[in-house]
């Protein structure tokens, strides 16, 4: 949702939908999330929960959307 939100932001401001994420700008957004939501949270708040699980959700998403920008 976020880097679809973002390139859909980066689009507009262009004016060009042909500009897609690299790699390297997904995997950026997967470790941001992995650390602030599975490390950094869990460690503040009982609230939260760290879970390798949803990394590896992170992980995949990134890849899917990696993968689906490119077949757009």
């Amino acid at each position: 949702m976020v880097a679809t939100l973002g390139l859909h932001t980066v689009w507009y401001l262009k004016k060009d939908t042909n500009i897609r994420l690299n790699v390297f700008t997904i995997l950026s957004l997967v470790a941001l999330f992995s650390v602030v939501f599975e490390f950094y949270l869990a460690r503040q708040s009982h609230r939260y929960t760290g879970d390798g699980w949803d990394v590896l959700a992170y992980l995949l998403g990134g890849a899917v959307f990696f993968v689906l920008q490119k077949v757009n």
